[in-house]
């Protein structure tokens, strides 16, 4: 045998690469693969959900795991390989329901999975925020209390005063402006007021004792909170009834440090030096110590004005973590609930449009093909030269002519 003018013996034999090894589809590793994987993350979740110890949770976990891989895996599996082809002959049901039902799964498996992971660190973070607004509240309150202090210089003044102006109308009768002194009824009248005020002074003084002794437990009430909270060492839910009775404690000793100051006694005692006094017979005696006490009055009930009961409300002890209240702080564990949507939602979604997009593509590509192939042999068929008469039954072709088999006597039957 030649090729052209050289010997056979002569052509070298073609280099034939190394048969390449089939790879199997990544349909078949993906698809598995996807749903093992939603099922393990699953498994992972679930025990932080399901309550209770023991083995029990984690049958249940390792139940709800199966299934959930199971259907992620047939629900998947027949909307890639069977949906997709469906929906490239245009079959809109098809469609709807391969995404439709990718899209129920992945979403469920989504908020399954992403709330069980980030579960406890949502419950520890809201334990956390409580501890803060305590904290916060702890300090108003604080600082409203310390505002009553203001009240005990103010009763000191009203006092020496007072006692001041006695001694005084006493010796020389500084008030009433009669006689040489004396302990007549201004005198006396001067120091029942005097008395009174000492008596809310020293009330005042033991509420500010003991508001002092109300803050430091408060203070040492938000230490002991912070300190169980990051006891690691404790279960959360341990922890969460530490916590609970720490805040009762804390909410008793606030509304105690509110109530420890006298305000309402203080208010009572400045709208009486406001009201003036009687002094039958006296009436310059008494419009002169009349105006000393409205004075004395005005200048408390100012004082008291001012530190008014604070308005702040206690935070409420944050209820019991919900599957919900995961979804509030999705910001803060963003990365975990981006990679759990790629797994349970997007992958998915991916796989099939791609499948879908090859699919169209050889369609394309096989319309393109056979239209080419009709073209040239409507070409063939018009360039001119003869076609070939088609044989009539029992009219063999002879020289490209049908010959009549009665008309030719050798012919044989």
């Amino acid at each position: 045998m030649f090729h052209g003018n050289i010997p056979s013996s002569q052509v070298a034999e073609p280099l034939r690469l190394p048969k390449r090894r089939r790879l199997p589809p990544i349909l078949d590793v993906a698809l598995p693969l996807l749903a093992v994987l939603s099922g393990i993350m699953l498994f992972l979740a679930m025990p932080n959900i399901i309550e209770g110890s023991g083995w029990w949770p984690l049958v249940k976990a390792s139940t709800l795991a199966l299934s959930a891989t199971i259907v992620a895996f047939g629900v998947n599996k027949l909307a890639i390989e069977r949906g997709a082809p469906l929906a490239t002959t245009g079959f809109l049901g098809a469609t709807l329901v391969s995404i439709g039902s990718i899209l129920a799964v992945g979403a469920g498996l989504f908020a399954a999975t992403y709330s069980g992971l980030v579960f406890r660190d949502v419950g520890e973070l809201r334990l956390q925020e409580h501890g803060a607004a305590l904290s916060a509240y702890v300090s108003a309150q604080t600082s409203a209390a310390a505002q009553a202090s203001l009240a005990d210089p103010a009763i000191r003044a009203i006092v020496s005063d007072l006692e001041q102006k006695t001694a005084c109308e006493i010796a020389e009768s500084c008030i009433s402006g009669r006689g040489k002194g004396g302990n007549g009824p201004v005198a006396r009248a001067v120091q029942e007021y005097a008395g009174r005020a000492t008596s809310i002074g020293e009330q005042v003084v033991a509420a500010d004792a003991q508001r002092h002794q109300i803050a430091d437990r408060l203070h040492a009430g938000l230490i002991e909170y912070q300190s169980v909270l990051g006891d690691e060492s404790r279960d959360l839910n341990q922890r969460r009834a530490g916590l609970q009775t720490i805040d009762a404690k804390i909410r008793q000793d606030a509304g105690a440090l509110e109530a420890v100051t006298p305000l309402t006694l203080l208010s009572a005692y400045a709208s009486e030096l406001q009201a003036g006094v009687s002094l039958p017979g006296r009436p310059e005696a008494q419009a002169r110590l009349g105006a000393l006490l409205t004075r004395h009055g005005q200048s408390l009930a100012a004082v008291v004005a001012s530190i008014e009961k604070t308005m702040v409300v206690a935070p409420a002890f944050p209820k019991r973590t919900g599957v919900s209240d995961t979804f509030t702080y999705i910001a803060h564990f963003l990365p975990v609930a981006a990679i759990c949507v790629v797994v349970e939602l997007i992958f998915p979604l991916t796989l099939w449009a791609y499948t879908f997009w090859a699919l169209t593509w050889d369609t394309y590509r096989q319309e393109q093909r056979n239209g080419a192939m009709r073209r040239s042999e409507d070409d063939d068929d018009g360039d001119g030269s003869p076609r070939p008469p088609t044989p009539s039954r029992g009219r063999p072709i002879a020289n490209g002519h049908a010959a009549d088999v009665r008309s030719n006597p050798t012919h044989r039957t």
